[in-house]
């Protein structure tokens, strides 16, 4: 892979930053030092698919959901600020142009596919980190760096469901990751992440696995050996869901959980008051195959169109009968 460089931000202006945030300091220094207060922490569960087969896990996934003015400062801290980074090639999620294809497409015909997982990243994340992030990585003046710190984490961690977390996360793992890139460049290994995915193809990737285990190690991060996967040259290669071949294609069986989906919407499998939900995440699916293969999808959504109008003209019959 090559080299990652990163253009700093170089933000030292109070004036700027009220700018910036579209409010005056006064109420910036208010929301930063009062900022635990602006979240409503829940938990919850993962949502099972309509044409799951296997059982969903029962683990609750905990959201610190900011709300409020906080909220609205985050979304501008996103857009104004963290958007306008030049991002190296090699992260990939919560950027602008880029997608899970852009993220398969660095890892294309070679020979050996090694991904990992953090185990509870943005959680794992510290306030100093993002801080280290705003002064070093960014450049901001250090009290512009602790009101963003403040503005950005809840409880000295990145907080789920944040809109600036993303962006952050993927900073603080370019701010720890250095030696892997390093590794990775000189052993011909293509390296990516997807938020907490890391992805490293080559004939040699096997080889970087340890190294980057100890660097995730070392910055405060987990690696689930549960979820770690080494595919070499005679297996299916299978990043975030996409098959990887000559170029990124549909997993077989995406296909046919969505044409399990729909006859089961068809034939009355699913109660009404489901419905809608039910169609929502199945159009949602089928989207999620139009990106890689319109050829693919186009099909998909005509049968549930199809579907659709079929259920529409059962119910107005049923209906008229009663």
């Amino acid at each position: 892979m090559e080299s990652a460089e990163l253009k700093k931000l170089r933000l030292y202006s109070i004036r700027e930053l009220e700018r910036l945030l579209g409010a005056p300091r006064s109420e910036i220094s208010d929301v930063a030092s009062l900022a635990g207060q602006y979240y409503r922490p829940f938990s919850q569960a993962k949502k099972p698919k309509p044409f799951q087969k296997a059982p969903v896990s029962s683990k609750l996934r905990p959201i610190d959901n900011p709300i409020g003015k906080l909220k609205v400062f985050q979304r501008r801290i996103n857009r104004r600020i963290l958007r306008n980074v030049d991002y190296p090639a090699y992260l990939c999620a919560g950027i602008s142009g880029r997608s899970l294809l852009d993220n398969a497409r660095i890892h294309i015909s070679n020979p050996v596919l090694v991904t990992l997982d953090i185990r509870n990243f943005f959680p794992s994340v510290s306030n100093i980190q993002v801080y280290n992030v705003w002064r070093k990585v960014l450049d901001c003046s250090p009290r512009i760096a602790k009101a963003l710190t403040k503005l950005t984490t809840f409880e000295r961690h990145l907080p789920q469901g944040a809109p600036t977390s993303t962006l952050l996360a993927n900073l603080v793992l370019f701010s720890v990751d250095g030696v892997i890139r390093e590794e990775c460049l000189s052993c011909g290994v293509r390296y990516s992440t997807w938020v907490d995915d890391l992805a490293f193809s080559g004939k040699h990737a096997r080889g970087v696995i340890g190294v980057a285990i100890k660097v995730l190690s070392r910055a405060g991060f987990s690696v689930s050996h549960k979820k770690m996967q080494v595919m070499g040259a005679g297996d299916r290669k299978v990043l975030n869901g996409l098959l990887l071949g000559e170029k990124p294609g549909v997993l077989p069986q995406r296909l046919s959980n969505l044409r399990s989906g729909i006859h089961k919407l068809r034939t009355g499998k699913i109660p009404h008051g489901l419905q809608e939900s039910y169609v929502r995440s199945l159009r949602g699916g089928i989207n999620f195959v139009g990106l890689i293969s319109q050829d693919k999808a186009r099909p998909l959504h005509e049968e549930l169109d199809d579907c659709l109008i079929a259920l529409h003209n059962n119910q107005e019959t049923a209906q008229i009968c009663t």
